[in-house]
C-alpha cells in the first residue's frame, strides 16, 4: 500500500527520544565516514573554488554512485579535517550535520542512533529534538516520495514470502526476538537459535510464542567459538584499509585492525591515512569471555535496540531474498539476530583481551558496541537511509 497524501507520515522516534549527546572534542569519528553530497550540495561545491578539489572520483563503498568528499591518503580522515577540526564546519554537508542520527525509510520512517559515537548519553543536546529538526529540514514532500518508493520494496518482499510459504509478520519475528533476549547472551541459547535458523521447520504465520518455543526445543549443535572466530576475523580480512572497522578508544585514538597472514594487526590511524602498528593478536587466542550480570544487562539492552530497528529487519529481508526464500523468514531473522549477537560478543572479547581483561562487564560490552554498531548500520538492507 502506498502512502496516502492525506494521512500524516508515520515516524518512529522511539530510539532517540529521552536520549542526549555531546560532541567530544578530539573524537572526530564522524570525520572518518566519507560523506556523500546531496545533488544541491554537489552543485554548490563544484562551483566554489574552495571546495571543488575536495570532491572524490569515487566513494569507498562501490554501492554509492553519487558525489562524495575525498579522504586523506585514500583511507584517512575527511579532506577538510585538520588537527581534528573541520575547516568548513558552517558549510559541512547534510550527512555531517545529521550525525549521529540516521533516518531510515521502510514501510514507515524511523530515526536511529549511531551508537559508535562516544558522545551518546552525555549531557548535551536532545537527540529527539535534533531528530525532529532533521525531519523538518527534509520536508513532507520529499519524505512522502521516499516512503512511497520504500513501501513498494517492502510490499514486494511480503508478497514473495507469501508466495513461497515462508511468511511471518514483522511483529511475530520481533516478538520472538524479544522473548529470546536471554538466549542471545548465553552460549547454549545462541547455539539453539543458530541451529534453529539452519534446521527449523516453521509454519507460515506462526505466532511469536510458538516460534520461541520451537527455538528452545531445538538441539544445539553450533560451535560458537569456531563460528565467532571465522566471522570475526572475516571482518578484518579486507584489502582496502578504508573498509576496515574503525574503533575510537577512550583516549580518542583512532584504531583499525587487519588480518595479515595468521595474525590480526592493530594500527593507529592518522588524519593523513598513515598507520602505525601497535598490536598483534592470533585470532585463535581470542575466546568468548564470560559476561557478568551488568554486562548481560548492557548486552540485552543493545540487542533490544537492534531488534526494534527497521533497518535490521530490512537486512533480514535482504538475506531472505538473497537466499531465494529457501528458509522461513523467522529463521532468517533470528539467525541474523544471533549472528550479530555473536559478532558483538567476539568483538568485545577481542578488545578486552587487548586490555588484559578476563570478563565482560557493562563497560566492556559498551566498548564492543562502540566498535560494532557503525558496521551493523552499514549492513545491506531493503529500504534506505536518506
Amino acid at each position: 500500500m502506498l502512502a496516502n497524501p492525506n494521512m500524516p507520515l508515520e515516524i518512529d522516534y522511539s530510539e532517540v527520544d529521552g536520549k542526549s549527546y555531546r560532541c567530544i572534542d578530539g573524537c572526530a569519528l564522524c570525520c572518518l565516514c566519507q560523506p556523500e553530497l546531496l545533488p544541491t550540495e554537489e552543485e554548490r561545491f563544484r562551483k566554489d573554488p574552495r571546495f571543488a578539489d575536495a570532491i572524490a572520483d569515487r566513494h569507498i563503498s562501490p554501492d554509492v554512485t553519487g558525489a562524495a568528499l575525498k579522504l586523506k591518503g585514500a583511507h584517512g580522515a575527511c579532506y577538510f579535517l585538520t588537527d581534528k577540526r573541520c575547516r568548513i564546519y558552517n558549510d559541512r554537508p547534510h550527512y555531517c550535520r545529521s550525525f549521529p542520527i540516521n533516518v531510515f525509510v521502510g514501510w514507515r520512517i524511523q530515526l536511529n542512533i549511531n551508537l559508535s559515537c562516544r558522545g551518546i548519553g552525555l549531557e548535551g543536546e536532545s537527540l529527539g529534538g535534533v531528530s525532529r529538526a532533521i525531519i523538518t529540514d527534509y520536508g513532507e514532500r520529499r519524505l512522502s516520495s521516499e516512503l512511497e518508493s520504500a513501501k513498494i520494496v517492502f510490499t514486494e518482499f511480503v508478497k514473495n514470502t507469501r508466495d513461497t510459504w515462508v511468511a511471518q509478520s514483522f511483529s511475530s519475528v520481533r516478538g520472538a526476538g524479544h522473548s529470546l533476549s536471554g538466549e542471545l547472551v548465553d552460549e547454549l541459547g545462541l547455539s539453539r537459535v543458530l541451529a534453529y535458523a539452519e534446521h527449523g521447520r516453521t509454519k507460515q504465520n506462526a505466532p511469536a510464542n510458538e516460534i520461541a518455543k520451537m527455538v528452545r526445543r531445538t538441539e544445539p549443535d553450533a560451535d560458537l567459538e569456531e563460528r565467532a572466530l571465522i566471522d570475526g576475523t572475516e571482518l578484518f580480512d579486507l584489502p582496502d584499509l578504508s573498509l576496515l572497522p574503525i574503533y575510537i578508544d577512550d583516549k580518542n585514538d583512532w584504531k583499525i585492525f587487519r588480518l595479515v597472514g595468521k595474525e590480526i594487526l592493530g594500527y593507529s590511524l592518522s588524519e593523513d591515512g598513515r598507520t602505525e602498528e601497535f598490536s598483534r593478536t592470533k585470532p585463535s587466542e581470542v575466546e568468548l569471555l564470560p559476561i557478568t550480570a551488568s554486562g548481560r544487562d548492557a548486552f540485552k539492552e543493545y540487542m533490544a535496540i537492534v531488534n526494534a530497528r527497521d533497518c535490521f529487519l530490512g537486512h533480514a529481508a535482504y538475506l531472505c531474498d538473497m537466499e531465494g526464500y529457501e528458509y522461513n523468514f523467522a529463521q532468517v531473522y533470528l539467525g541474523a539476530l544471533a549472528n550479530n549477537a555473536l559478532d558483538l560478543w567476539w568483538r568485545a572479547s577481542f578488545l578486552a583481551r587487548l586490555n588484559m581483561k578476563n570478563e565482560l562487564d557493562a563497560r566492556e560490552i559498551r566498548e564492543g558496541i562502540i566498535f560494532f554498531d557503525m558496521d551493523l548500520m552499514d549492513l545491506p538492507t531493503i529500504g534506505a537511509f536518506i
